[in-house]
C-alpha cells in the first residue's frame, strides 16, 4: 500500500509544471498578449460605463462618473475654503493694534 500524500502530489504537480509555465509568462507573445487584453477590457469597461451611465441619467440618476467629478469638486470647495480661513486669519492678526489682546 503506497502513502498518499496531498503535499507529495503538489511538489511533484509543481515541478512538472512550473518550468513550461514560466516559460511561457516570461515570453514576449505572452506580453503582447496581455497587453492587448488590457486594451481591449479597458475599452468595453468604457464602453459599458458609457451605456450605464446613459441609462442611468435617462431615469434622472447620476452615474458614477457624476458622483467623481462632483467629489472632486467638492474637495476643490474645502481647499479654497481652508486658504480663504487662513488668509482672512492672517489679515486678523495684521488688523490688531500693538499690544491689543486676543
Amino acid at each position: 500500500m503506497t502513502k498518499f500524500s496531498i503535499r507529495g502530489l503538489y511538489d511533484e504537480l509543481e515541478r512538472r509544471i512550473t518550468p513550461p509555465v514560466e516559460t511561457v509568462v516570461h515570453s514576449d507573445e505572452f506580453a503582447v498578449t496581455m497587453k492587448l487584453i488590457g486594451r481591449t477590457r479597458a475599452a468595453i469597461g468604457g464602453r459599458i460605463d458609457a451605456v450605464g451611465a446613459a441609462v442611468l441619467h435617462t431615469v434622472n440618476l447620476p452615474a458614477g462618473s457624476d458622483i467623481r467629478k462632483l467629489r472632486r469638486q467638492v474637495g476643490d470647495l474645502d481647499y479654497e475654503i481652508r486658504r480663504l480661513r487662513r488668509e482672512l486669519a492672517e489679515r486678523d492678526e495684521n488688523d490688531r493694534a500693538p499690544g491689543e489682546e486676543h
